[in-house]
């Protein structure tokens, strides 16, 4: 009953339809919906941040690479969580399959450059990313905190991500915060940190100015941002540059950036200032 309200609905708007058939109003109705929904849609030149069910996403590698295709990116990233996130880390055996899958779907779907790394985990104040001694193997370095992962020791794990979690960070637990984050920056060559402030309060004025020292991007990422309106102008202040990503656990979600360019938009960030819109972040 729902199908012919529709065709219904329709007709009344325009006489021509009348002449067509049913299941062509339906296809139609379809297009029309699919095409209005892909013009709204911003298309980043490359997605970054990706993950399969090689950790904690649904679809598979390929999955993840074919959707990519479809809709239009030169460049794709797979970036499972890494080997230190408790429950969906990438295993280190794991990461070496994936690896070999990647060289093969580099080879049966060359108009789309792949990369293959994970995203680390900052496992507590020294700075130190889980991906020792694997690091030389990854393609390029991105890092984020995530409150399943690992961290150096019983007492790291105590002071740096439990008392984040269970208490509201004192101004000097956020200044400690800020550090193991300044000497991660320092310690690696980043191209963007994640979803900054997700689970950890830090100052993002000074990570945006260590950024800005190691050509380092910040990361709007595609299913949650923190930022308020004042640190938005204070990165902008320092001259950051930022990385939209989808942050897809799902092969739909792949190139989904709408949130971070919503964000942009409603927070004063010239788009211009985002590097992957329109070029890879490797140039």
């Amino acid at each position: 009953m729902k199908k012919n309200k529709e065709i219904i609905t329709m007709k009344e708007n325009n006489n021509n339809i009348d002449k067509l058939p049913s299941e062509n109003v339906d296809k139609l109705s379809i297009e029309n919906k699919v095409t209005n929904e892909e013009e709204k849609r911003v298309i980043p030149y490359g997605d970054y941040h990706t993950h399969t069910t090689f950790s904690d996403g649904v679809s598979t590698l390929e999955e993840n690479i074919q959707q990519a295709i479809k809709i239009g990116l030169k460049e794709y990233a797979v970036t499972d969580h890494g080997f230190k996130h408790r429950w969906s880390g990438i295993t280190f055996a794991n990461f070496q399959v994936q690896r070999r899958q990647v060289e093969l779907f580099r080879e049966k779907y060359p108009q789309i450059k792949i990369y293959h790394t994970v995203e680390a985990n900052l496992m507590g104040y020294s700075g130190l990313l889980d991906i020792e001694p694997y690091k030389d193997q990854l393609d390029f370095l991105q890092m984020g905190f995530h409150k399943t992962a690992s961290n150096e020791s019983f007492l790291t794990w105590l002071s740096f991500t439990a008392s984040n979690l269970i208490f509201r960070p004192s101004e000097k637990k956020i200044q400690k915060n800020t550090l193991a984050y300044l000497r991660c920056i320092d310690r690696y060559n980043l191209q963007f940190v994640n979803h900054l402030k997700y689970g950890i309060l830090v100052d993002v004025k000074e990570i945006a100015k260590a950024c800005v020292e190691r050509g380092t991007k910040i990361e709007l990422n595609g299913k949650r941002i923190f930022f308020t309106q004042q640190e938005v102008d204070d990165m902008l202040d320092c001259g950051v540059d930022f990385v939209v990503n989808s942050d897809a656990h799902s092969s739909e979600r792949v190139g989904d950036v709408q949130l971070g360019i919503d964000f942009a938009k409603t927070h004063g960030i010239p788009l211009d200032k985002i590097v992957n819109l329109n070029k890879s972040i490797f140039d």
